[in-house]
Parts: structure tokens; C-alpha cells; sequence
């Protein structure tokens, strides 16, 4: 059964209140014995995680680009150089601070592609074979965002979205895409998985919000 995240909001919401004069109370972190944080919850919206082979799985580029490629995971190990350490937001509420992520700039990786004048939006779909998510070009091209290969100097967990996921750190975290295989640029922006139950496509945190304001 994939997870409805509005049914997940109403049950979670007086777990996550309670004792909290009112404020988000967040779960304790955890942590792995190699370091990899351990997030409260490792959302997959089919109710499963996919299961990719390291040596067949391939990142497919196409659109409005010049130069579309197929990408191993060599391939993507050897470009992923570039580091952050950012703060992970769900939009359910909690948050894990100061994740070390690794992997490729998505601004570089877009330089690869060499986008046509013409792309405005660029879509990340999920080998999960359902989930889908988008940003335009301004919004891809920001400081921080990171198709990401590693999190605390470990491969990605499985769960977590191995072997590769996306990361927009000044959004909630239904943007960043787990498990990507396929990205996509074009002139108009497809509908988000999410987006089609009402959540927006400009997802930036909010100082102050509450995932109250979506029951």
C-alpha cells in the first residue's frame, strides 16, 4: 500500500504535538554504525523500494538539450566530487541537520547537457516508476542543489534512494526525488506526484510553518 501523506499528517499529528506547548517536537536522530544518519521516516510512495543493480542501473538524459547522454554509475561516481552539508526539511515537519551529502552540482551536470534556449523546467523521474518532480532551470541551477550519490561518505541507502537522488536543500523534501533514473528538460512543467494532491510546485521552507496548515 503506497503511503498517503495528508492520512500520515492527521494520524502523526498529535504524536508529534503532544508535550510540545504547541510546537513541533522532532524525533530524535540516530545514527548508523557508519555514520549515515538515520532519517524518522524514509518515505516511498509505491510502498516499496525499488531494487537496482549497481552494474545495469543507467541515468537517462532527454529533451530540450544538446548533448543527451546515459550515464553508469561509474559514470556519476566519478563526476560526484562536488559536497554539502545541508539541513533536510519534510514538509511533515521534522528535520536532520547538517547531512554531508556527495555527488554532482546539478548546475554542472545541467552544463553537460548543454540545455536549448528553449528549456525552462527540468523533471526527475523515479525508477520507482511512478514518481515524478520538477524545477525550472533557475530554480535547478541554485547554490546547494546536488544530484547526490553519497550521504555521510557511504553510498545511499536503498531506502534512502540509491543510488541516486536529488536534493534541493531550500525545499521540502517531496522535491528531492529519490532513486532517479530519468531526467528530462522541456519548455512546460509536468504535474509533481505530490503536486497533484495540492502541494506546491515552489515548495521553499517556511519560517514558522507548520504541517498543520495542510490538514
Amino acid at each position: 500500500m503506497s503511503i498517503n501523506r495528508r492520512e500520515f499528517l492527521r494520524s502523526a499529528s498529535g504524536l508529534l504535538l503532544a508535550g510540545s506547548a504547541g510546537g513541533l517536537v522532532y524525533p530524535a536522530m540516530a545514527w548508523a554504525d557508519a555514520n549515515i544518519p538515520v532519517f524518522p521516516e524514509y518515505y516511498t510512495y509505491t510502498g516499496s523500494y525499488p531494487d537496482i543493480h549497481p552494474d545495469t542501473y543507467r541515468l537517462q538524459t532527454a529533451g530540450l538539450i544538446h548533448k543527451p547522454q546515459v550515464f553508469t554509475l561509474p559514470d556519476l561516481y566519478q563526476l560526484g566530487k562536488d559536497q554539502e552539508i545541508k539541513t533536510f526539511h519534510c514538509v511533515t515537519g521534522w528535520i536532520v541537520n547538517n547531512v554531508h551529502w556527495q555527488g554532482i552540482a546539478l548546475s554542472r551536470f545541467l552544463n553537460l547537457l548543454e540545455p536549448q534556449p528553449s528549456a525552462r523546467y527540468v523533471a526527475f523521474y523515479s525508477a520507482d516508476g511512478v514518481y515524478v518532480d520538477s524545477l525550472s532551470l533557475d530554480q535547478a541551477r541554485a547554490p546547494g542543489v546536488i544530484l547526490a550519490t553519497h550521504i555521510s561518505g557511504q553510498p545511499l541507502l536503498r531506502k534512502g534512494g540509491y543510488p541516486l537522488r536529488l536534493l534541493v536543500p531550500q525545499m521540502y523534501g517531496y522535491k528531492s526525488v529519490k532513486w532517479v533514473n530519468r531526467i528530462v528538460l522541456d519548455s512546460t512543467r509536468p504535474q509533481g506526484t505530490w503536486e497533484k494532491d495540492g502541494y506546491a510546485n515552489n515548495a521553499y521552507i517556511k519560517k514558522g510553518f507548520s504541517f498543520m496548515d495542510l490538514l
